[in-house]
């Protein structure tokens, strides 16, 4: 048989009186807070309501907000109220430790806490100033799904085009160069750069493909080269040699080159594909590279050679292994893209 607590008396306050919070036995963690402090308590007003059998609720006076009349309670709410001036907000309360809120929104209640991703993005950021890494939760949810072994062709063709699209939007906002001021409907002024299509997009075939067409359908006026890059096997330093180059006339007329790349490990075939672009009349200073996923033994192949060169990549990986595969990557790209994976 269940014996029923018996009902609270409460005080002209609103609070349980000591008596009564002994008989229904409210426990040490209520206990050790006790009374709100007067200083806290003006603040607040009684609304003449229980949040449970010993805590009145009780209503904020600059944001009318109930909040329970336990005191860590009331000082926590003053310290975060909008509303409350500066001089009635309590030091006592240690702010809450810095977590990122966006580490705290990604990580599931009762799972695994969220983990930084493994990158080498910071120290890359501060070394070279013409790298441009996209770092958005978008990008690094697509990455998840990109990385997962387990990902079927047709789930990483899906997550792999809408990566390549944020890619190819923000590599042609690389491109842009003439400053606008526009009006709105509405009669404002509004102002940034504008879009430039005078672009040439050169991919390098065939996991470049892929980007090329997403950059196509950002902006399908560019003009389109073509270069085609494979080691040579026959060499013990497998040295990258170029099959294939099909540019278009007077390179040096376009405004920027977009060169396309989803992979950068060891950069022997970036290298080899800028070289190429800057023999052709290209100034290094107007060549964009847009890749997926980059390294730091790649970038810094490619900035000390090319230090004038533009990169805008999604992510960069700390490191390559023993078979100069980026970790810890996402496979070969373009078998995974076209689904000739053995």
């Amino acid at each position: 048989m269940t014996t029923k607590r018996p009902a609270a008396n409460l005080d002209e306050a609103g609070y349980v009186p000591e008596p009564t919070k002994a008989l229904l036995d409210v426990g040490p963690e209520r206990s050790k807070t006790g009374r709100p402090p007067a200083p806290i308590r003006i603040h607040f007003e009684n609304t003449g309501r229980q949040k449970n059998a010993s805590t009145a609720l009780l209503k904020c006076k600059f944001c009318e907000m109930e909040v329970s009349g336990r005191a860590i309670s009331l000082e926590s709410h003053l310290k975060r109220c909008q509303q409350a001036p500066e001089e009635v907000r309590p030091t006592s309360v240690k702010d809450e430790k810095s977590t990122p809120k966006s580490t705290k929104a990604h990580a599931v209640a009762g799972k695994h806490p969220a983990k930084k991703p493994c990158t080498a993005t910071s120290s890359m950021e501060t070394k070279y100033r013409n790298l441009i890494i996209l770092q958005t939760n978008a990008v690094q949810s697509l990455h998840v799904m990109l990385r997962d072994k387990r990902s079927s062709h047709l789930q990483f063709k899906k997550f792999a085009d809408r990566l390549m699209r944020i890619l190819a939007e923000e590599a042609l906002a690389a491109c842009t160069l003439e400053f606008a001021i526009v009006w709105t409907p509405t009669g404002a002024e509004f102002s940034g750069m504008r879009p430039n299509s005078n672009i040439c997009a050169v991919s390098i075939v065939r996991a470049g493909d892929a980007l090329l067409e997403q950059v196509l359908a950002c902006e399908p006026s560019v003009s389109v080269g073509k270069i085609l890059i494979q080691r040579d096997e026959s060499s013990a330093e497998k040295h990258p040699v170029v099959y294939y180059a099909k540019l278009p006339p007077r390179m040096n007329a376009f405004d920027r080159v977009l060169l396309l790349d989803p992979m950068l490990a060891t950069g022997g075939s970036a290298k080899k594909a800028i070289q190429l672009l800057i023999d052709s009349g290209v100034q290094e200073r107007d060549i964009v590279f847009a890749n997926v996923l980059a390294c730091p033994e790649g970038l810094d192949a490619i900035f000390e050679a090319y230090p004038q060169i533009h990169v805008v990549t999604s992510a960069i990986d700390p490191e390559l292994n023993e078979s100069k595969y980026i970790v810890p990557g996402l496979g070969d790209y373009g078998d995974r893209y076209y689904n000739t994976t053995m």
